[in-house]
């Protein structure tokens, strides 16, 4: 047990009164490039990160789940038989959610005491929720002994988000976290959930910046972008946009509105961003790196309208400071954080640097940090202790 484990369950002692039982921890994930193209079937290239959440358990004898999370400083209660979805998603879904949808799989569950910390930022775009859902999927398999691969995991995880929480989501997030890699990004067909760990350059380095925008992907405007794309589904008499190429798009322009255009015309053009980034990390090509990020952003600015002045003035402070490779935004838009590829031996000196220049060109304060690609989901049991 590490030593901020080894406080954790310290705390779980504090609040529970025992010790636990099993441990999980999964990462959050940033993105590389691949945006809001997962729930059309399409291709993404993200990495589990370093920012994690924790979970501790105990078993109890009834059917009773208490979870305490230190991050919003409640405890919800619920029997086991109960769970079910209800109409309005709060924190309480996301972590009940997972769980229903565990027992929904036919899968053992056991009354437990639980304790989650996370150090992933809640609405960062940085997949929060994902690495609560597989972390708590990763300690109900510890708890029962009845571990799921972590493929399965992420298929869980999705199902409670789209289910019990009420968001169309993909399963880029939680693959993501279940299954990610040290040092590498994941390329993912989420046709086919086939995955490809593809090493990022060991000149290279990850770096995050918070814009203090937060986003909810359960907005209006995330479900209008998915009615548009079917709009343009049906146009083209395609089942997903994976089966559309950019020929078959511009064909059918004059049959579809602006709007539906520049929606399909995104998704089709991230794909083959997403085949050439595989290539720029596979060569260490920071020239095409950059022009990727770029493409991307503007795309998702323009044509995906996911943007907003702060994500574009954080792409753009980045882009004026010495090591940076390359920016954009990164996860659902709408606010969270952008995604900088820096120079690895400049990395902490870049993220001071965008957070300096960011402050004078806009008056803002924002959190910049490096991270790391690091595995997915890990999961264990303790020695129990009365």
């Amino acid at each position: 047990m590490d030593a901020g484990q080894g406080e954790l369950a310290r705390l779980f002692e504090q609040v529970w009164g025992a010790s636990p039982e099993a441990f999980s921890h999964a990462g959050g994930r940033v993105n590389l490039i691949g945006e809001h193209t997962d729930y059309h079937q399409g291709l993404v290239l993200p990495a589990a990160i370093d920012l994690r959440t924790w979970a501790l358990g105990r078993r109890r004898a009834d059917l009773r789940l208490r979870i305490c999370s230190l991050d919003v400083h409640d405890t919800v209660e619920a029997s086991i038989d109960a769970l079910a979805p209800t109409d309005e998603a709060g924190w309480q879904s996301y972590v009940l959610g997972p769980l229903w949808a565990w027992r929904q799989r036919g899968l053992p569950l056991p009354g437990a005491d639980i304790l989650l910390r996370s150090t992933v930022p809640f609405g960062g775009g940085l997949s929060s929720s994902a690495s609560v859902e597989v972390a708590l999927l990763g300690l109900a398999g510890a708890l029962s002994g009845r571990p799921a691969p972590p493929m399965e995991v992420a298929r869980i995880g999705q199902q409670a988000e789209n289910e019990f929480c009420h968001v169309p989501c993909g399963i880029m997030d939680q693959v993501a976290s279940a299954c990610g890699k040290a040092g590498c990004a994941l390329l993912l067909d989420c046709e086919t959930l086939q995955l490809t760990a593809v090493g990022i350059p060991a000149s290279w380095a990850l770096v995050v910046a918070d814009s203090g925008v937060k986003h909810a992907l359960g907005s209006s405007e995330y479900a209008r972008r998915q009615r548009e794309c079917a709009e343009g589904r049906r146009a083209l008499s395609v089942t997903s946009l994976r089966r559309a190429s950019l020929d078959m798009v511009t064909s059918r322009r004059g049959e579809v509105s602006d709007v539906v255009f520049r929606r399909m015309r995104h998704v089709v053009t991230e794909n083959e961003r997403v085949r050439a980034m595989v290539e720029a990390l596979r060569s260490a090509d920071a020239g095409a790196a950059h022009d990727l990020l770029a493409a991307s952003h503007e795309s998702l600015r323009r044509d995906y309208e996911v943007s907003c002045v702060e994500l574009d003035e954080l792409v753009d402070s980045a882009s004026r400071v010495p090591g940076v490779i390359g920016a954009r935004l990164t996860g659902a838009g709408f606010g969270g954080n952008t995604i900088n590829v820096v120079q690895a031996d400049r990395a902490h000196e870049c993220a001071l640097a965008i957070a300096q220049t960011h402050l004078e060109r806009t008056g803002r304060e924002v959190r910049v940090r490096v991270v790391e690609a690091s595995d997915g989901l890990v999961a264990g049991t303790l020695s129990r202790r009365s």
